[in-house]
């Protein structure tokens, strides 16, 4: 069995309240069922509502919970109930567990003739799986170096031509009211004929991909006076098309000849789009332009890189003193030197030219991706070295443990994870998921300060539970600490939520009060409170069905019957039916010529 230390505090972590108490009744029922463990991989089945029961999923290793998925429809947030049963069999009776060998070992030694044969009869058997088959047979194949081609695959340009007229045009019919609300869907079609060019270009044909584009961004521009983009979703999909165009030319061995005649067909475009807003096209002018020469954009943005030559070549654990200077982004997200650049770096991770890629990586400051390539090369410990001594931002440090964790180097994860939470940005995503591996391998103190981490950027009622329960005799000393990170957080909810679960009854009701306008903070309070401050919820139940009564909507009648209900529920705490009855009473009367709120209220006698 894999090392993992899986306890029922890091369960109950990745799962509301909810889930946990439902999926500790489906364990003790026995709902969980055909437990079975290949490698590091627990699945099971499941009872269901909505079926008969549910796949569920989940991957585990040295530091805990590494994934975890359900056939469920849920999608709330954390673990859904059946996975916890799952994950709570595991950490009570992992002897229920069958112990089978992983799909790699089942079939490492069978020959292509008892392959073939397994996977005829496969198909035979869940002919759905044939289409899946078929699918990926029928995906543009990649060379094994990926190198640019030169009219390796006809197409047909007016077919795509056809087809993106099509989509421009395919809201005409509707009233300007309605098409605005089919642009979103009008983009995805854009898409995906985008996503069919970049298919040619991996594919090796990157001359298709460069006339499939060209043709969308042209149609687009014939169409988009007959779009209403308010929101400005079509502008922003043309704009990012530059880059895959930019990958797209970078990818061809055009010509002098055909550059310059290229460079002429985008200016145009790029001055017939940017009256709609889109400026997205620099990035593929600067590719046709210079080609992989470097461009004058290019050539500032690298001599603006911080030179770190004198900086020490291992991090230690020692508080150095990082300013945010040093380590501030070198260059914005709409840069158009970083946009050319990343193009660049793609197509050449695409074609393999790794000493390039790196190369590329380092005069340009990309140590994110120069670290994850020396991982997927398996040159981890100079991943790591790399990382510890440029990565600047926490969500660059969680995306390379993740990478570190999927390949089994899970110290080094820790590692980089820890580095994480010294560098700038957000730390939330970071902190959690580094606190949930530090506890399964014991490392309390550690596990503490990454959930501080994360609780200081997005605190929450779980976040609140698990640093009480990792502080033990120290949580009166943290407490103030949390407490100011909740009042200072803008959403209020999560110190709500604290107050009502610590039993401050009074306390939520200020942040309630303070917080009139967030009905739903509001709501909270008072379902929390019914049998607690009955006379608070009533007074605050009936002003704001009040409130909403008064705006004569019919369709807010049945959230104004919600809050009548809480203030009903109140009065039969404090024995006071008689008095409910009246005020009902006199609220019919007030509003007898409401039918649709006299329907609201009969229910509520």
């Amino acid at each position: 069995m894999p090392a993992a230390r899986l306890t029922e505090s890091l369960i109950r972590a990745g799962a509301s309240d909810k889930s946990f108490a439902r999926g500790q009744e489906f364990f003790r029922s026995k709902a969980v069922s055909r437990l079975t463990l290949r490698g590091n991989i627990l699945s099971g089945e499941c009872e269901g509502t909505s079926s008969p029961f549910y796949r569920v999923r989940a991957e585990v290793d040295g530091g805990g919970i590494r994934s975890a998925d359900c056939t469920c429809p849920y999608d709330f947030g954390g673990y859904c109930k059946h996975l916890v049963a799952l994950l709570l069999a595991y950490a009570r009776a992992p002897q229920m567990f069958t112990v089978s060998r992983t799909p790699a070992e089942l079939l490492a030694d069978l020959s292509r003739e008892q392959l073939l044969t397994v996977l005829v009869k496969l198909l035979d058997e869940q002919p759905d799986l044939s289409d899946q088959v078929e699918l990926m047979i029928a995906a543009p194949s990649v060379s094994r170096r990926g190198t640019p081609t030169r009219g390796s695959r006809k197409i047909d340009a007016e077919a795509y031509r056809r087809r993106v007229r099509g989509i421009m045009h395919s809201l005409d019919r509707m009233r300007m009211s309605e098409a605005y609300w089919h642009v979103g869907g009008l983009v995805g079609e854009l898409r995906g004929v985008e996503a069919t060019a970049m298919e040619f270009l991996t594919g090796g044909d990157a001359e298709a991909a460069l006339r499939i584009l060209v043709t969308l961004l042209e149609e687009s521009h014939d169409g988009f006076e007959y779009i209403d983009d308010s929101n400005g979703e079509l502008g922003d999909f043309l704009s990012g098309v530059g880059e895959s165009l930019a990958e797209a030319i970078l990818s061809c061995d055009l010509s002098e000849k055909e550059r310059t005649k290229l460079v002429g067909e985008l200016n145009s475009l790029h001055g017939e789009l940017s009256d709609y807003g889109v400026e997205g096209l620099d990035v593929a002018i600067a590719a046709a332009r210079h080609g992989w020469n470097e461009s004058p954009l290019e050539a500032q943005a690298a001599s603006q890189q911080v030179s770190r030559d004198e900086e020490p070549d291992e991090w230690t654990n020692e508080d150095d003193d990082f300013s945010d200077e040093l380590y501030a982004p070198a260059w914005s997200s709409e840069s158009p030197a970083q946009e050319l650049t990343r193009a660049k770096l793609n197509v050449l991770e695409r074609q393999e030219r790794t000493d390039e890629y790196l190369a590329l990586c380092l005069r340009t400051g990309a140590h994110l991706r120069y670290a994850l390539k020396l991982c997927a090369l398996d040159r981890q410990r100079e991943a790591v070295a790399h990382a510890l001594k440029n990565l600047s931002a926490a969500d660059e440090a969680l995306t390379l443990a993740q990478a570190l964790r999927e390949s089994n180097h899970l110290d080094d994860a820790v590692k980089i994870g820890e580095r994480g939470l010294q560098l700038a940005g957000r730390k939330a995503a970071l902190g959690a998921w580094l606190g949930a591996i530090e506890e399964a391998r014991g490392r309390t103190p550690q596990a503490l300060a990454a959930w501080l981490a994360a609780f200081s950027d997005a605190p929450s009622l779980v976040g609140w539970q698990i640093i009480k329960r990792l502080a033990g005799a120290g949580w009166n000393k943290l407490k103030p600490e949390a407490i100011t990170s909740l009042e200072k957080f803008y959403d209020k909810r999560p110190l709500a939520e604290v107050l009502l679960h610590e039993g401050e009854w009074d306390a939520a009701i200020q942040v309630a009060n303070r917080s009139k306008q967030d009905h739903t903070l509001v709501a909270l309070v008072a379902d929390a409170l019914i049998t607690r401050r009955p006379d608070w919820v009533i007074r605050t139940s009936v002003k704001q069905a009040e409130a909403l009564i008064v705006l004569t909507k019919s369709n807010l009648y049945p959230v104004a019957a919600d809050w009548l209900r809480r203030a009903k529920a109140a009065h039969a705490h404090l024995g006071q039916d008689a008095e409910w009855q009246k005020y009902l009473r006199e609220l019919k009367e007030q509003y007898k010529r409401r039918p649709a709120l006299q329907t609201q209220l009969a229910s509520l006698s």
